[in-house]
C-alpha cells in the first residue's frame, strides 16, 4: 500500500514537471477545471504520447524483421496506432472546444466522447488483424529468431510504456477527461504485450517459435477486449450514465446550506463533456413572494456554480403543493 502511495506522488510530481516545464503553469486545482486547461492538459498528453510512441514503434519494427517476430511486429503496429489515437485525441479536443451554437446549445463536449470511441475501434481492428495472422504463423511453424540484447531493450520498453500509462491516467483524471483515461489503458495494454513480446523473444532462442505466435495472438486478444471496454464505456457516457453519488450528495448538502430551501429533490446532471448543466427542485414555504422565491432559486444556483465549476439550474416548487401531490 505505502508503495502504491509512493507511486502516485512520484507521478504526480512528474506531471507537475512537465506542466511547469512545458505550459508555464503551476498545477491544476482538481475542481477548476476550465475548456482552456482542459485542452492544454490534452495536448501535453497527446505529443508525449505521439513522440514516445513513434521512436517506440520504429524500433520495435526493426527489431520485428530483424527476428521474423509477429509478436514484435504487432506489438509495433499496436504503440503506431497509441499515435493515432494521440492525434484523434488532439482532433477531439479542438472539436470539443467549438463554442455553442444555435444547433448545439450546450456546446460540443461530447465530441470527446466520440475520439474516445474512435480509439477504441481502432484497438480492436488492429487485434482483429494481428489475431489472425498469429493464428497462421502458429500452423506454420515459422522461425523466429532469439536476441537477448533486444529482450533487454524490450523490457525496458515496458516499464517505459507503465510510466506513459500512470502519465496518462493522471493528467486524465486532473481534468476529468475519458479521451486521456482511455489512452491510458492502451499503454498499460502494450505494456503487457511487450512483457510476453519478451518472453517469446527469449523462446525462441530455445527454438520455441510456436510462443512468438501463441504470444502474438494473446497480444491480439488482449488489445481487443481493451477496445471493447473503452468503447462500452464511452457509449455509456454518450448514452447518458447516472451521476455519481457523491455529486449528488454535494449538491444536495450545498443546496441545504441556503437559508429558506426546506428540502432538495429531483437532482439530475447532464453532461456534455467540458460542460456539466445541474437542475433540480428545491422545496420552499408556499407563502413566499415571487420575488423572494426568484431570488433564493439565484442564490442555490450561484452557490453550487461555486462549488461544483456546473451550470446550475433551480427549480421552486412550494412546500404544501408537493404535500398535496403526495395525498
Amino acid at each position: 500500500m505505502n508503495l502504491i502511495k509512493v507511486n502516485n506522488i512520484s507521478i504526480s510530481k512528474t506531471v507537475d514537471f512537465f506542466i511547469i516545464k512545458f505550459l508555464g503553469e503551476k498545477r491544476l486545482s482538481l475542481k477548476k477545471v476550465d475548456q482552456n486547461n482542459r485542452k492544454k492538459y490534452a495536448y501535453l498528453e497527446a505529443w508525449v504520447s505521439i513522440i514516445s510512441n513513434l521512436v517506440l514503434a520504429i524500433i520495435m519494427f526493426i527489431f520485428g524483421l530483424m527476428l521474423n517476430s509477429i509478436s514484435l511486429l504487432a506489438n509495433a503496429t499496436h504503440t503506431a496506432s497509441d499515435m493515432l489515437s494521440s492525434i484523434i485525441i488532439l482532433i477531439g479536443f479542438k472539436l470539443s472546444g467549438l463554442p455553442a451554437d444555435k444547433k448545439h446549445p450546450f456546446g460540443h463536449g461530447r465530441i470527446e466522447f466520440i475520439s474516445t470511441a474512435l480509439i477504441a475501434i481502432i484497438l480492436m481492428i488492429v487485434g482483429v488483424e494481428f489475431g489472425i495472422n498469429a493464428y497462421h504463423r502458429f500452423t506454420a511453424n515459422i522461425e523466429v529468431k532469439g536476441n537477448y540484447v533486444i529482450a533487454v531493450i524490450m523490457f525496458g520498453s515496458a516499464f517505459f510504456k507503465i510510466w506513459m500509462s500512470l502519465f496518462s491516467l493522471e493528467l486524465g483524471n486532473r481534468i476529468n477527461s475519458s479521451a486521456l483515461i482511455a489512452d491510458s489503458w492502451h499503454h498499460k495494454a502494450d505494456a503487457m504485450a511487450m512483457f510476453l513480446v519478451v518472453i517469446a523473444i527469449m523462446a525462441s532462442k530455445f527454438k520455441y517459435y510456436r510462443i512468438d505466435a501463441l504470444f502474438g495472438f494473446v497480444i491480439s486478444l488482449l488489445i481487443i477486449f481493451t477496445g471493447i471496454n473503452i468503447l462500452k464505456d464511452s457509449f455509456s457516457k454518450l448514452i447518458g450514465e447516472m451521476p455519481d453519488k457523491n455529486l449528488l450528495k454535494e449538491i444536495k448538502n450545498v443546496a441545504l446550506l441556503v437559508p429558506g430551501v426546506i428540502s432538495v429533490h429531483k437532482i439530475k446532471i447532464h453532461n456534455y463533456g467540458d460542460f456539466k448543466e445541474i437542475s433540480l427542485h428545491i422545496q420552499v414555504k408556499n407563502n413566499l413572494s415571487l420575488i423572494k422565491a426568484h431570488n433564493l432559486s439565484e442564490k442555490v444556483e450561484r452557490l453550487i456554480e461555486s462549488k461544483t465549476y456546473c451550470k446550475a439550474l433551480v427549480h421552486i416548487e412550494p412546500i404544501d403543493s408537493i404535500y398535496n401531490n403526495n395525498l
